[in-house]
Order: C-alpha cells, then structure tokens, then sequence
C-alpha cells in the first residue's frame, strides 16, 4: 500500500457520520465480516469503516465483470420491466426537457425512456456497464458524479439503487442539485432501513449487502440528506418492484445464504410459467422524489 492510499483509509476510518458528521454510533451487527452501526444523533445506519472509494471502484467493476451485478445484467426482462415500471410512476411529475439516469449501469432505464420518446442519456462509472450500453445506440457517459457536468440544464435526474452505494451522498445531493432546471425533478429508489422486510428478516435482509451497500436509509434520514442539500417537496414512498420468482429466489440464494433452502424449495414447487411471470413484489424498497426549489 502507497503512503497516499495508507493516509486515505486512514482518513476513512477516522471521519464521522456521513449524514450529520457525528462521532458516536451503535453497534448493530456483524455480517460477512463488515460491522453495521447506527449514528446515536440521526440514525443513518452505515458500515465501519467504510471501504475506501477506490475500494469501491475495484469492487464495482469486478462485479459487473463476474459478480452479482452480472447477474442483473443479463436479466433482460427483469430489468426492463423494472424501468418500465419506474418510468411510468415518475414521468407524470417530471416537467418537459431532458433526464439523466446516474448510475444507469448497461442502460436499461435510458433505453426505457428514449422508446418513450424522451431525451435521455446516463451516467455510470462501469467499463464493462457502459460497453454494453452504448452497443444498444444509447448516448452514455462514463464518468463519476464528482467530475461529470451536464452540456445543458435538466428537467429529471434519476439515481436508482445508487445513494446507498456511495460513501459521500451528502455530496453527491449537493453535485446534482445545480444540474436540474427550477422546477426539475430529482428521483431515487434505495433500501428503507426500516421497511417490514428489514425489520422482519434482521441481519439476514438482502439488502444488507457489504460493500456494495455503505449506507442504509430511513425515511427520515433521506429527508434529512436531501433537505439538508437544499431540496423541496420531498416525497418518500414504499416501492414494490417487478420480479420474476425465478429471478427472485436466484437473488435470495445468492445473497442470503442461510434462507437458500427455503428459496429452493419455493422455487421446487412453483409450477414453471408462474415462475416466469413478473409480480410487484415489496421487498423493502423506497421512491424518493425531489424539487431543487
């Protein structure tokens, strides 16, 4: 390790709460070697310590190549259908010009709203992601959110399953935030901490998922980001999400071992086609939207 990259972590593992900058958390739980804690001032629930960014990177990247991001991939119909389905609830709210999908992995959201017939581009930091993506026609940027500058301002920024992800979202809140016209529209969806799935399941939710997840939101922490970025007119509501049970039970098997064999079982018993069909399932998710003014 370079001095440069002992200083970094250094600073990583020493800084406080991302969220309101506090030095005193909880702990939660252990899983998969990562430590959760929870901030006794504001109750962003957060790794420590946090990967580093370039950590991060490498482990993104190497994902897309061979991990459980590869596996979403190349779920074709799944992830069409879940930007379909996203599409559809945003664009009543979002005014007339231009989106942007932040973190818009092989495209599936951009290629959504293009066939709508919107202007729409992405954003990702994948090499693998942004191939894919721009091998389907679609415009794509490859770059990160702390270095991109749109050619023009926007009408909707989207960021979906990506704040959670990030070990600074109160930056990222505030680099996007000058991006979106007056009255623009910021969308997300991210895990809710405290949804019924979370509570129920505990350590075992999915969606604690060390490292691809840093942080993990509420509620009224997002509010508190986002307000705290300078945001209005914040809505937060329970999302469902479009899966096939077949998709559904392969993801639950991957990512929460110790219920595999409640999830082959499930899927033993399924008859085939309704394993194909696609239901909104509520798995724990939020929408999250938001005004610059």
């Amino acid at each position: 390790m370079t001095a440069d990259a002992a200083r970094a972590e250094a600073a990583e593992r020493t800084r406080g709460c991302a969220l309101c900058g506090a030095r005193d958390a909880t702990p939660l739980f252990e899983k998969a070697g990562w430590s959760f804690v929870a901030c006794r001032a504001c109750g962003l629930v957060s790794l420590d310590p946090l990967p580093t960014p370039a950590a991060l990177a490498a482990h993104h990247e190497t994902s897309y190549r061979d991990g459980g991001y590869a596996g979403f991939a190349a779920a074709e119909a799944v992830r069409t259908a879940i930007a379909e389905d996203r599409l559809a609830r945003l664009r009543p709210l979002a005014p007339g010009g231009r989106w942007l999908d932040v973190g818009c992995s092989t495209g599936a959201f951009v290629a959504a709203a293009t066939a709508a017939g919107l202007a729409a581009e992405g954003l990702e930091v994948s090499s693998v992601a942004v191939e894919a993506a721009r091998a389907r026609g679609l415009t794509i940027h490859q770059g990160a959110v702390e270095t991109f500058v749109p050619a023009a301002p926007l009408a909707v920024v989207t960021a979906f399953d990506v704040i959670e992800h990030l070990p600074d979202p109160v930056a990222f809140a505030h680099r996007v935030r000058p991006w979106l016209e007056p009255d623009g529209l910021l969308a997300l969806t991210l895990p809710n901490f405290a949804s019924v799935a979370a509570r129920v399941m505990g350590r075992h939710w999915f969606y604690d998922a060390a490292p691809d997840h840093v942080h993990y939101f509420t509620p009224s922490t997002i509010r508190r980001l986002l307000g705290e970025a300078g945001f209005v007119s914040i809505a937060v509501h329970a999302a469902t999400k479009p899966l096939t049970l077949d998709y559904a039970t392969e993801q639950l098997i991957r990512m929460t071992p110790v219920l595999a064999p409640v999830a082959r079982a499930l899927r033993a018993v399924t008859p085939r086609p309704l394993g194909r069909l696609l239901w909104p399932l509520p798995i724990g998710e939020m929408l999250v939207t938001a005004r610059p003014s």
